[in-house]
């Protein structure tokens, strides 16, 4: 299953065959010595990785974790990160990524809304402060050392890795819901950045999770001996089906805790990367770094992922030798469903075989003469929509909403809300977020979680979030704010406050003070019509 040779057939078998946990003591047992993933101190091997994940089962087990668990990893990447991931689909465990930075009521909405049972996060880690801060002090909890086998990181059993300070604890949180018709199928449940409501949890099957793989081999084109560099959290999906790409490829995983520009190439000459991906400005924060002999000794052959502009792609291509392989999907459709292997003027691609791609054009837009707003070509944009040639691509739904989960389909079609056109090659490119949420850096952002913080605060009557240009990435944030009456408001004092509730990248970069919110007849905020400049707006020190 290589390149466009890949069949429907060949898909389907792939996507419906046996689970991760099947698959890696398979491994284990057939090439016991091949190095599955390493980080900066040591390696393992498939043998040694999968018992690892015997041991890291059977002592949650030991401590109450099973198939009616839902436990939260709130964890860097690292190897323990991958050891427990594994041994929660060996459980049959509900796997909840965690964003590490979250705090508050953002932290409060993902344990309520998944039904959490369990949390597991380093010992001496600032998460498990933060959590305890978010919790009602009148709420149960307790709290266990996880010690696995092992020495290094997080997975210790002896005194000097105790001493070290790498242990990782378990928090219990509540006992698992008797009824657990509400999760289905579902693996993993991975929480979007929330747009018109609070994040919702999407339910991620295995039968999905294999469709991301296959999707991310498809894109990257794998050969023996390659090493994919993972600095992606594990809280998206395009760092969670990295962790699988072993199981079908004989590749290696070279982990680093996160994206770190300093540390970047020398990581990437270390551990002799030949695969990077790339999301939100992390191209362009490398072009923005001077040349140095590391960049220059890489091995690099292909970069891929999503956001690569035509200019991201034209200042890689003079700079880098390797290739830029662009892609788009999203969680709700098993990650990955078009490709775009270097073709500078491809945009995000054609659909994998396995996928099909409609877009529906906006009734709104489409009611003037056959040529208005269409291209060149006569195609003309709309929304993307995407459903499956194979069953189980597309997701069941969101937890506990069925409203979110039926709005998002239209018949056997996903509506990702996300804005494109098809060009005379049958290639897709995106055209924007029709959703209320903010690319920053790599992370999506959910204005309406943010607003509804700042919302709270005594000084501010309305305010919004909407996105702007940035110098690197996709957007920044510009939050627009008006006073409550009788009162001023101090904008870097507002920013201070929000960072106590907040997430760093959660914070807007600027903010505007006006005298009125153009509001709609039903008293919302009409966002298009704000002020998108940055005139007179206050731009936070240091970001």
């Amino acid at each position: 299953m290589e390149g466009h040779r890949t069949t429907v057939e060949q898909a389907e078998e792939f996507i419906h065959g046996p689970g991760f946990s099947e698959a890696l003591g398979r491994l284990a047992r057939t090439e016991p010595d091949r190095v599955y993933l390493r980080d900066r101190e040591r390696s393992l091997t498939a043998a040694e990785l999968n018992l690892r994940v015997d041991d890291a089962a059977a002592r949650l087990r030991e401590l109450g974790v099973g198939p009616t668990s839902r436990v939260g990893l709130a964890l860097p990447v690292g190897i323990d990160h991958v050891v427990l991931i594994f041994a929660l689909l060996r459980l049959r465990a509900l796997w909840l990524p965690l964003n590490t930075q979250l705090k508050g009521e953002p932290l409060l909405h993902q344990l309520r809304d998944s039904g959490a049972t369990d949390v597991v996060a380093e010992s001496a880690g600032p998460f498990l402060e933060q959590l305890a801060r978010s919790r009602p002090a009148q709420e149960p909890r307790a709290a266990a050392d996880l010690r696995l086998h092992g020495t290094g990181g997080g997975v210790t059993d002896d005194a000097a890795g105790d001493a070290a300070g790498g242990r990782l604890s378990l928090v219990s949180l509540a006992a698992p819901a008797a009824d657990q018709g509400d999760r289905g199928d579902a693996a993993l449940l991975i929480y979007t950045s929330g747009t018109t409501g609070p994040p919702k949890g999407v339910l991620v099957s295995e039968t999905m999770l294999r469709a991301a793989v296959l999707g991310a081999l498809e894109v990257t084109e794998p050969e023996k001996g390659d090493v994919f560099y993972v600095w992606e959290p594990l809280f998206h999906i395009g760092g969670a089906q990295v962790v699988f790409i072993p199981l079908y490829r004989e590749v290696a995983l070279a982990l680093a805790p996160k994206f770190s520009a300093s540390r970047f190439w020398r990581d990437v000459v270390d551990f002799s990367v030949t695969h990077i991906h790339y999301l939100g400005g992390v191209l362009q924060i490398l072009l923005q770094l001077p040349a140095t002999d590391a960049e220059r000794a890489n091995r690099v052959r292909v970069a891929w992922g999503a956001g690569a502009t035509p200019e991201v792609r034209a200042a890689c291509a003079q700079r880098y030798g390797f290739a830029l392989h662009e892609c788009y999907g999203m969680t709700e459709t098993s990650s990955i469903v078009t490709f775009n292997r270097h073709e500078s003027d491809g945009g995000i691609g054609r659909p994998l075989p396995w996928v099909e791609i409609a877009v529906e054009p906006d009734p709104e837009r489409d009611s003037g003469g056959p040529g208005e707003d269409a291209d060149d070509d006569g195609a003309r944009p709309g929304e993307i929509l995407v459903r499956g040639r194979v069953a189980g691509l597309l997701t069941a739904g969101y937890l506990g909403n069925p409203e979110a989960s039926v709005k998002a389909r239209r018949g056997d079609w996903f509506r990702t809300g996300d804005h494109g056109r098809f060009d005379a090659d049958g290639r897709l490119h995106f055209l924007g977020r029709g959703s209320d949420s903010i690319r920053v850096r790599g992370e999506n952002v959910s204005a309406w979680q943010v607003e509804n913080v700042f919302a709270l605060h005594p000084d501010v009557d309305r305010c919004a979030v909407v996105g702007v240009d940035a110098a690197v990435g996709e957007q920044e944030m510009l939050l627009v704010v008006t006073a409550a009456e009788g009162r001023r408001v101090d904008p870097a004092g507002l920013l201070q406050w929000g960072g106590e509730r907040l997430a760093r990248f959660q914070l807007p970069r600027y903010i505007k003070l006006v005298e009125e919110m153009p509001l709609t007849p039903s008293q919302r905020i009409a966002k298009h019509r704000l002020p998108a400049d940055l005139e007179g707006a206050f731009h936070a020190p240091g970001r």
